[in-house]
């Protein structure tokens, strides 16, 4: 009888799907932020190896198993100043968490003030809610936001419950469209939230931040007590 060595690899690749996510409330913090430094890392340079004996059923023979994770995820580590705590309290003045991005860098990196939607893992860190952010402004010295359309918006009907606050009349804010077309401009730029002028998005009406909130949890955020 002999000794086989097999390499299992568990690849982890975050789909970008627009389900509602499940998470628990005291592990779920939602602040204000704003921007340190963001800075890319492999992730894959620390994923631990783990041994099993298992045997093999054709042959008979014990099998040395070796697992690995692999994420193929870019990722990044973030450093951001917390300006208002809106769920759960952070108690440090700056916040360090990961951030994964299957696509590119994490899109609230162009914002200079941010709300950010951050976990603690079973280990105590914290990382980013993927794809979840919302860019928000003080104007006349309130917070007031605009909700960031990495999902696709289907409750129209929803935002319109909500008090809006119209902004951006310097045509000073603004989104490049790049390839989104008339198609996707509908669904991510809708009129009358956003105006589209010469290959551009600018936001013309922002929600309140309790209305942010409220809207992410009932929509792409699901929380449980």
């Amino acid at each position: 009888m002999y000794i086989k060595f097999f390499l299992t690899i568990s690849i982890s690749i975050s789909a970008f799907c627009f389900s509602q996510r499940s998470i628990e409330n005291k592990k779920l913090y939602i602040f204000i932020g704003k921007k340190i430094s963001v800075k890319e890392f492999n992730p894959n340079l620390q994923q631990e190896k783990s041994k099993t004996k298992e045997l093999d059923p054709e042959t008979g023979d014990t099998l040395t198993v070796t697992h690995q994770s692999y994420i193929m995820d870019n990722a990044f580590h973030c450093i951001y100043l917390v300006i208002k705590n809106l769920k759960n309290h952070l108690i440090k003045e700056n916040v360090e968490f990961n951030a994964y991005d299957h696509y590119d860098r994490p899109g609230f990196e162009k914002y200079e003030n941010v709300i950010l939607y951050i976990s603690k893992n079973k280990n105590g860190n914290f990382f980013h809610q993927k794809y979840m952010y919302d860019p928000v402004y003080k104007i006349n010295g309130k917070w007031v936001g605009i909700l960031s359309f990495i999902f696709p918006n289907n409750n129209l009907k929803q935002w319109k419950k909500f008090k809006t606050i119209n902004i951006n009349k310097s045509y000073t804010i603004k989104a490049e469209l790049g390839s989104c077309d008339k198609d996707c401009q509908k669904i991510y730029y809708p009129s009358p939230y956003f105006e589209i002028k010469n290959g551009f998005a600018y936001p013309k009406k922002a929600f309140e931040i309790n209305d942010i909130i409220s809207y992410r949890k009932k929509t792409t955020l699901k929380a449980k007590d």
